[in-house]
C-alpha cells in the first residue's frame, strides 16, 4: 500500500516504485488543486500520472470533497477521476464514505457524491436582496 499525503508531481514516484513496489493499493490526494498552486497538490490529472510513475494498482483518490479549499467544485476532482481514469485503465476504488471496502474485489465505482446535494443542485438560486451601502460611515470603524 503507498499513500502519498499532500504533494506534487514527482519523477521520485518512478525510484519508489523500484524500491518498494508494485503497490496492491495507492493513495494520492487529489483535491484542492490550481495551476497557480505549484506543487502543493497534484489534483486529479497529475494524480493518474503519479499512479503510472508507481506502476499503477487500485487507486483509492483521497483529500477531495471534505471541505472547499480551492476554486473547483468539491466534486470536480471525482467527475475528473471517473472521466479520465477508465480511459488510462486505472482501477479506481472510490466507496461512499465509511463504505468498507476490500480494493481487489472493488467493482465500477457508482458516482455516490452527485446524489449529496442534488437537491440544491435542482433548485433555483434564490434571489438575493438588494444590497445598500451608506452614504457615509463614522470613522474610525470600532
Amino acid at each position: 500500500m503507498f499513500f502519498s499525503g499532500d504533494t506534487g508531481l514527482t519523477t521520485e514516484y518512478a525510484g519508489i516504485r523500484e524500491r518498494l513496489g508494485p503497490f496492491d493499493l495507492v493513495m494520492l490526494e487529489v483535491g484542492a488543486f490550481h495551476p497557480s498552486w505549484g506543487d502543493i497538490h497534484l489534483g486529479p490529472a497529475n494524480a493518474l500520472e503519479a499512479l503510472a510513475l508507481l506502476g499503477g494498482g487500485a487507486f483509492l483518490p483521497v483529500h477531495w470533497g471534505t471541505f472547499s479549499l480551492a476554486l473547483h467544485a468539491w466534486d470536480e476532482p471525482a467527475e475528473t477521476l471517473l472521466a479520465l481514469g477508465p480511459k488510462k485503465g486505472v482501477q479506481l476504488v472510490m466507496p461512499r464514505l465509511g463504505e468498507p471496502v476490500e480494493p481487489a474485489h472493488a467493482e465500477a465505482v457508482t458516482p455516490w457524491w452527485r446524489a449529496v446535494d442534488a437537491p440544491a443542485r435542482d433548485e433555483a438560486p434564490a434571489e438575493a436582496p438588494a444590497m445598500t451601502l451608506p452614504k457615509s460611515m463614522p470613522w474610525p470603524i470600532d
